[in-house]
């Protein structure tokens, strides 16, 4: 017992460092490395791990890690003064997001590094081949090169005169970068503020809906390239643009339209003409996404899977309309970013990035990821479903670590349709366990679900096993309908800490609308009385 006392005295990190960190499909709140010390020490070799919630798949890594620990497990478990039995765990994963199980499942499809490395290396070639100079552009000197970056711009309509104003040139400054408040239209002179500045829209002719559309209207402003291996960055013209809008009317775009199903995350105004996944693109990353997606299929299953993967990893955060710049304090220059977690915000200056140049970079994870795995013989079970009803057998279970959804915090089911729709298998809805307007699920639905998801891991929990739990949530009202889902499934909590914080007692925890860090349970089929050895 001195082993739990010391695990839940003791502030895990909640380490988003390492390779699996940066290999999963969206951020988790603890690395595998750090689930997997808390593994092998409430755990022994042959063990099985459940994860009712899955999500990315951390809970699965990290069982197969326990196997062939790393150095930052090591250091882990030395600095808690605990002496894990390192060896091979199994693991039981339940995830209703259609995305989190496939990336999950094509982590641990057995593929050798090797392999991966070879067939992405003759992915990239034959994409480079495929897509020829759809990313070409002009720098400074006259000289062919290759578009690294786009930034788009919105253009506002003067509320005194109707003229078009493009955001970027005259809502933006740089060297220092800056977004201002008010803008100053350069036809009549007048000041208005951006937000009562109305976007400009055009009427377009949407190739894969085969029908005219109204969309925002967006121009190029400002091109980031390289030119035999020199970095460039330059305005748009007038020239740029005239050979984008060629360039849409050239591009082959035969695609299914996919209908985006909105939820909470709709907003009127950024959302404006978006209703298909192909609306949240460029035409040309449209393309190119669809281009790469079918040259993912020539490939045999294992790998078309592991290609398929490397693609999504990349999609929503950096090949759509989502993808953003920032201006950070005294910078000459926007600072490039992803699209914003958790939320499908499209930015007034969009970002278009140059997909085959990321997907490069973003294959070295994987392959350290395929690497550190190819070595371990436990086995994951994958199942796409939800865990209201699981298959395994009563008290089969020697170990859960889990992470619930914390009430309405993120609507994953509505964001991961981005990637979902390319596997064209989207999540049940009706099977998230979230309070959700769009879904009628209040408060009661969130807690009825949690609490039969709780039942059915009290039934499959071993005697002696044990249960924990990551939560946390903002709201008083929430952390009253988990602490009642617990009591309801017969379960009871017997340690509680937060990670990257303190020890703290369940009651400190829920009565905090301010904690920081992520509270961690223990749970147990019944209340024990545990006494230093």
């Amino acid at each position: 017992m001195q082993t739990i006392e010391k695990l839940f005295s003791m502030p895990l990190p909640s380490t988003r460092s390492g390779v699996f960190n940066n290999t999963f499909p969206y951020p988790t709140r603890i690395s595998p490395e750090a689930i997997a010390v808390y593994i092998a020490c409430m755990t022994k070799p042959g063990d099985t791990v459940l994860d009712a919630f899955s999500g990315s798949g951390s809970t699965g890594i990290a069982a197969l890690l326990c196997e062939h620990p790393t150095e930052q497990m090591k250091n882990l478990a030395k600095s808690f003064g605990v002496e894990p039995v390192w060896g091979k765990r199994n693991a039981v994963l339940y995830e209703i997001g259609t995305y989190a199980s496939f990336a999950t499942k094509t982590l641990v499809n057995g593929l050798s590094a090797s392999e991966y490395k070879k067939a992405v290396d003759s992915f990239v070639k034959e994409a480079g081949e495929l897509l020829g100079t759809v990313y070409a552009a002009i720098d400074p000197e006259g000289q062919k090169g290759v578009i690294r970056h786009v930034i788009w711009s919105d253009m506002l309509i003067c509320p005194t005169c109707n003229s078009e104003i493009s955001y970027f040139k005259h809502g933006t400054t740089r060297n220092p970068v800056s977004f201002v408040d008010l803008i100053t239209c350069p036809c009549c002179g007048r000041r208005h503020s951006v937000a009562d500045m109305p976007f400009a829209t055009e009427e377009h002719f949407d190739r894969v809906l085969e029908a005219k559309v109204e969309r925002k209207k967006r121009i190029p402003a400002w091109i980031y390239g390289t030119t035999n291996g020199r970095n460039w960055d330059r305005e748009a013209n007038e020239t740029d643009i005239a050979e984008y809008h060629e360039l849409e009317e050239s591009l082959n775009i035969t695609s299914e339209p996919k209908s985006i199903t909105w939820g909470e995350l709709h907003r009127a105004g950024y959302h404006f003409g978006i209703n298909y996944l192909h609306q949240f693109y460029t035409t040309r990353n449209y393309a190119v996404m669809l281009r790469l997606w079918n040259l993912a299929d020539t490939y045999p299953s294992s790998i078309a899977d592991a290609l398929k993967l490397l693609l999504l990893s990349y999609n929503a955060t950096h090949c759509t309309l989502m993808t953003r710049v920032v201006a950070k304090k005294n910078s000459k220059d926007f600072v490039l970013t992803g699209a914003q977690s958790g939320v499908l915000y499209i930015s007034k200056i969009p970002v278009e990035k140059n997909i085959l140049l990321g997907l490069k970079r973003k294959s070295k994870p994987f392959y350290d990821a395929y690497l550190q795995l190819e070595k371990c013989t436990g086995n994951v079970t994958v199942h796409n479903a939800s865990s209201a009803s699981m298959t395994e057998e009563d008290n089969s279970i020697d170990f859960v670590f889990t992470d619930p959804p914390f009430g309405d915090y993120i609507p994953y089911a509505e964001v991961n349709q981005i990637n979902e729709l390319w596997l064209q298998t989207q999540t049940k809805r009706a099977d998230e366990v979230i309070i959700s307007a769009s879904q009628n699920k209040g408060l009661s639905e969130y807690q009825s679900m949690l609490a039969v998801v709780f039942g059915e891991i009290q039934r499959v929990l071993k005697k002696e096993g044990h249960a924990a739990v990551v939560f946390h949530a903002a709201k008083a009202k929430v952390w009253d309908a988990f602490s009642k889902a617990i009591t309801s499934a017969g379960m009871q909590v017997v340690f509680s800490g937060i990670l990257d914080k303190r020890q703290a007692s369940f009651k400190q925890i829920v009565s905090d609308g301010s904690v920081q860090g992520d509270p961690l349970f223990l749970l147990h089929k019944k209340m024990l009385t545990f006494r230093k050895q």
